[in-house]
C-alpha cells in the first residue's frame, strides 16, 4: 500500500511538473520543454525516504518544505532606504515572501566616500541604494537569508571607483589590497561567504587605467585573506548570452586563464540585464536569448564544475502597461524555469524588486517585480507560484505500523508533522543533493 502510495504521489507529481510547462512555453518546442522537466525532475528532485520507527497504529503525517537549496535572490539595496518605517517593512516581507539570498552591497565609491572612512555600521551617513553593509546583514538575520557581498573590485568610474583614488597604478593596486583586506577583516569569517570578487572586467573604461593584470591580482588576495570555505567569483554583463557563443569567447578565455594560473575562483556569475528595447521585443519573438544559446552557455561555463549564478536580472515591463506586465511575466516563468533546470545552476538572482528603484537611468524599464506603491505584478506572482508552490514539496499521508514513507520531493528543509490521536510531533530534517536522503523522525 506504502509503495503504490507513493508511486501515486511521484506521479502526480510529474504530471503536474509536464502540464504546467507544456502550458506557458515561451518557445512551443517540445524537445526544450521536455529538456526543462527532466532537468528540473533529475538536478533538483531526489526519492526520499522517512521512517516512523516509535509510532504504532495509525498515524497522520504532514511533510512541509520550509526553504529550498537552491539560491533565490535580489539585491537589498533598498533596505531601510524608503521615507517611512511602513513602507520599509513592506519591503522586507515582499522580498522575504519569495528569496533566501541577498545581495549586500560594497561599492568602493560610497562604501568609502574619503579615505580611510569606511560605511560599515548602521549609523553611518545615508546614501540611496546603498544601506551600509551591517544594515543588510540584520535584515538577513531576521529573516534567515543568506547574504552575498558585491562586488570587491570594479573598474566603472561611475559606480565603484572613487574620485579620490591616485591615477597612480601602483597606488591604485595598493589600494586595492588594502580595500580587500578590510573587508575581509571585517566580514570574513561568517558574516558573508560568498563574494564578486572582480566584477565587468571585460568593460572597458578609458578614463580609468587600471593596474596591469588587477583581476588575476585581486583573486590572489582575496584567496589569502579571506577563509579558505569563502566563495569567490567572477561576474560579466549579459553580453556573455549573445552572440556566437564559443570556448574562445572572452570571458570563457578570460577565466580559462585565470584557472591555468591556479586563481581561486569557486562560481561563474552571468548577468541577464535588458537594456535593449528592441532585445526585448526580439526574445518575445523567439528571435533572441533562443533556449538553445541559452543551453550552450551554461553548458559552456558549467564545464568548469563551479557553480552558475544568473546574477543580476533586469526584465522590462514594455510597453509600461498590462500588456507590457505580462510580457514581464511571461518572461520571468520561462527564463527561470530554464535555468532551475540545468544542473550547473545555484543562484537566480533578480535585481530590483520594486519599480523605481533601480539606478538612474535603469528605472526606465519598469524592471521591479511590484509597482512602485508595492502592489504586486504578474511577474511576483509568477515567482511566487514557481518558488513557494511549484518547486516545494507539501504532502499529507497516513501510514500505519511499520511504515516507511517514500516520495520525491525537492531538495531543502523540510518540517514533519506526526499526529497519532492527541499526541503532535515536529521534527524539521534537511534533504540536501550531496547528503543524506533518508530521515528517522523520533
Amino acid at each position: 500500500m506504502q509503495k503504490f502510495l507513493s508511486g501515486i504521489l511521484c506521479l502526480f507529481l510529474s504530471v503536474s511538473l509536464h502540464s504546467q510547462t507544456a502550458l506557458d512555453s515561451l518557445w512551443n518546442d517540445p524537445d526544450v520543454e521536455q529538456r526543462i522537466r527532466k532537468g528540473i525532475e533529475n538536478n533538483r528532485m531526489a526519492d526520499f525516504s522517512i521512517q516512523f520507527p516509535q509510532y504504532k497504529g495509525t498515524t497522520e503525517i504532514e511533510i512541509h518544505q520550509l526553504d529550498n537549496e537552491f539560491f533565490f535572490g535580489a539585491n537589498g539595496f533598498m533596505v531601510q532606504g524608503f521615507d517611512t518605517k511602513e513602507k520599509n517593512l513592506e519591503y522586507e516581507k515582499i522580498f522575504a515572501s519569495v528569496f533566501n539570498l541577498a545581495t549586500v552591497p560594497f561599492y568602493w565609491k560610497t562604501l568609502e566616500p574619503q579615505p580611510g572612512k569606511l560605511r560599515f555600521d548602521s549609523t553611518s551617513e545615508p546614501i540611496y541604494r546603498r544601506p551600509p553593509p551591517d544594515v543588510v546583514l540584520g535584515f538577513c538575520r531576521k529573516y534567515n537569508i543568506t547574504p552575498k557581498g558585491h562586488t570587491l573590485v570594479w573598474n566603472n568610474p561611475t559606480h565603484s571607483v572613487p574620485d579620490w583614488l591616485s591615477k597612480d597604478t601602483l597606488q591604485i593596486q595598493a589600494a586595492i589590497k588594502n580595500r580587500i583586506d578590510i573587508i575581509a577583516k571585517h566580514y570574513g569569517n561568517s558574516a558573508i561567504q560568498t563574494w564578486d570578487v572582480v566584477n565587468e572586467s571585460l568593460h572597458h573604461f578609458p578614463q580609468v587605467i587600471m593596474p596591469e593584470d588587477y583581476v588575476y591580482s585581486s583573486f590572489v588576495e582575496a584567496a589569502k585573506v579571506f577563509p579558505a570555505s569563502t566563495k569567490l567569483m567572477i561576474n560579466e554583463v549579459t553580453s556573455v548570452w549573445q552572440g556566437n557563443v564559443h570556448e574562445y569567447s572572452p570571458y570563457n578565455m578570460l577565466i580559462r586563464n585565470l584557472f591555468l594560473r591556479g586563481a581561486k575562483i569557486d562560481a561563474i556569475g552571468l548577468q541577464f540585464h535588458f537594456f535593449n528595447e528592441q532585445l526585448h521585443y526580439d526574445v518575445l519573438a523567439g528571435k533572441a536569448m533562443q533556449p538553445k544559446q541559452m543551453f550552450a552557455v551554461l553548458d559552456l561555463y558549467g564545464r568548469y564544475n563551479k557553480p552558475l549564478h544568473i546574477s543580476e536580472i533586469t526584465i522590462p515591463s514594455l510597453p509600461n502597461n498590462a500588456t507590457g506586465q505580462q510580457n514581464q511575466a511571461k518572461l520571468t516563468r520561462n527564463f527561470y524555469r530554464l535555468w532551475f533546470s540545468h544542473p550547473a545552476v545555484e543562484a537566480i538572482i533578480w535585481w530590483n524588486v520594486v519599480d523605481g528603484t533601480a539606478v538612474k537611468g535603469e528605472d526606465k524599464w519598469n524592471g521591479g517585480f511590484v509597482n512602485n506603491d508595492f502592489s504586486p505584478k504578474p511577474a511576483y506572482d509568477e515567482l511566487k507560484k514557481l518558488i513557494n508552490v511549484e518547486w516545494k514539496t507539501n504532502i499529507k499521508a497516513k501510514l500505519n505500523t511499520g511504515d516507511n514513507f517514500s516520495f520525491k520531493g525537492f531538495f531543502g528543509s523540510y518540517e514533519v508533522t506526526v499526529k497519532q490521536g492527541k499526541k503532535i510531533t515536529k521534527q524539521k530534517i534537511i534533504f540536501n543533493k550531496d547528503g543524506k536522503h533518508s530521515a528517522t523522525i523520533l
